[in-house]
């Protein structure tokens, strides 16, 4: 599963099959129920339009963020700091509970709404650049798919978003040009 970060940037969906087609999953209430219930949510109702767009906007932010590091530059001041502004309205609550008689340490957000989703997102988004390694952050090799994603792959050789289903695609475009090319024959 995808990180909460991920998850957000690839809300901004488009058709790795080429079509052209896209999709604000942010729209969708069936993919935002989901992602939401995944970063915390305890809204008795889906946000509204203004709620929503700061969501787009959060993904806008961690799209440059990414891009930035991928292509070897430093994230611009101004996206950083709107990530430390939304890390800053989330005051963490520290929790110990008993589950299955183990002791469990947890940290949320008393933020509520989407401010709490925001920072859940943001959160996810920081961990990674602390503790994580930026160079797992990879973008599927369709060039139709764009999904952003974290190369978890022992040998670090992830290049697709599924293997199965843009991997083959691509794989089988490359062997019908080199037949249509007579390079297979």
């Amino acid at each position: 599963m995808d990180p909460l970060w991920a998850d957000l940037i690839n809300s901004d969906w488009r058709d790795a099959l080429g079509s052209g087609r896209t999709e604000d999953r942010i729209e969708n209430d069936a993919w935002l129920g989901r992602f939401l219930a995944r970063a915390g949510w305890q809204g008795d109702r889906l946000p509204g339009s203004d709620e929503r767009e700061r969501l787009r906007k959060l993904r806008a932010v961690l799209r440059r963020m990414v891009d930035a590091i991928r292509a070897r530059r430093s994230p611009s001041h101004a996206d950083l700091a709107a990530i430390n502004r939304i890390l800053a309205r989330g005051s963490w609550l520290r929790r110990l509970d008993r589950q299955k008689g183990a002791w469990r340490l947890s940290t949320v957000s008393r933020a509520r709404g989407v401010r709490g989703v925001e920072t859940e997102v943001a959160w996810s988004f920081a961990s990674m650049l602390a503790t994580g390694d930026v160079t797992r952050i990879k973008v599927c090799a369709n060039p139709d798919c764009g999904w952003v994603m974290y190369d978890e792959s022992r040998n670090r050789t992830r290049q697709w978003c599924e293997a199965s289903e843009c991997g083959n695609l691509i794989k089988v475009r490359r062997f019908r040009e080199r037949h249509r090319s007579g390079a297979g024959r």
